[in-house]
């Protein structure tokens, strides 16, 4: 009776056959909500995995939410360096779930468990430079908001210091829509990886704040009651986010290894 529901559940569905490589280039948007149908459960046992290694941050960000809510406290540097470490651990997870994710947005196989752990551990120093990165990044943005926001009713030139910083941060939260994809994908330093996630934010910029407010509406949404939040809330924006990377790196980078491999004559 229930055979069919737990092998689409585990396998996908049979009756949808895996797109060519060209079907892919030209169908991006009809390709996403067939791999969304497809491996909808699948996304949705990744995205409990995947919770397990952001419940600490999860847990500590709603601890320091019921504080300065009954207390009236800002978040002191305390909260960082707590914070710090529970990013860090969700470093190589993330590589882990990036990876498969960008395969089946691709249409194209990975095992949930094995290549979680695989990209996992080839990627596990990367991620977790990536990710201090991304909490020290975190924590000096929160500062220098509060710091120019608090300035800014005695200078114009505050106010537009304040404003400048508010446009950094968001620039800098739609880079990591590219960081990991990045990072799974290709065999780049760190510095390469930023500085293609920069050249690509900026110069995708509408398409890549569109796609960033729609994740962060899901994600947002997902956070209203605390099940979904772990059923759909990481990996189905993670799915839309990595969706609009592999389109941008087929268009510009992908092309540019594809002539270099024929000039070359290597396959």
């Amino acid at each position: 009776m229930f055979g069919g529901f737990f092998n689409r559940m585990y396998y996908g569905n049979p009756n949808k056959p895996d797109l060519g490589y060209e079907d892919l280039k030209k169908r991006r948007f009809k390709l996403f909500f067939t791999v969304l149908q497809i491996r909808f459960w699948k996304l949705i046992q990744l995205n409990l995995l995947y919770s397990i290694f952001w419940l600490p941050t999860f847990i500590w960000i709603y601890v320091q939410s019921v504080v300065t809510a009954e207390t009236g406290e800002p978040v002191t540097l305390f909260f960082f360096l707590i914070l710090l470490p529970c990013l860090l651990f969700a470093g190589p997870a993330t590589a882990g779930t990036t990876y498969v994710v960008r395969n089946w947005a691709r249409d194209e196989h990975a095992w949930l468990f094995s290549d979680f752990k695989d990209a996992w551990k080839m990627n596990w120093k990367e991620s977790l430079l990536i990710m201090f990165i991304n909490g020290v990044v975190l924590m000096l943005f929160y500062v220098a908001v509060i710091f120019y926001n608090a300035l800014a009713v005695k200078s114009i030139l505050y106010l537009a210091l304040y404003y400048f910083i508010l446009m950094i941060g968001l620039v800098y939260a739609m880079m990591n829509i590219y960081i990991f994809p990045l990072l799974v994908t290709y065999k780049l330093t760190i510095r390469q990886i930023y500085r293609n996630a920069f050249i690509f934010t900026i110069g995708k910029l509408p398409h890549t704040f569109g796609i960033f407010v729609l994740m962060a509406g899901v994600f947002i949404a997902s956070t209203w009651y605390i099940f979904p939040l772990f059923l759909v809330g990481l990996t189905f924006p993670m799915l839309i986010g990595v969706s609009l990377a592999n389109w941008v790196f087929d268009k510009y980078m992908n092309v540019k290894l594809e002539d270099y491999q024929d000039e070359s004559g290597v396959e």
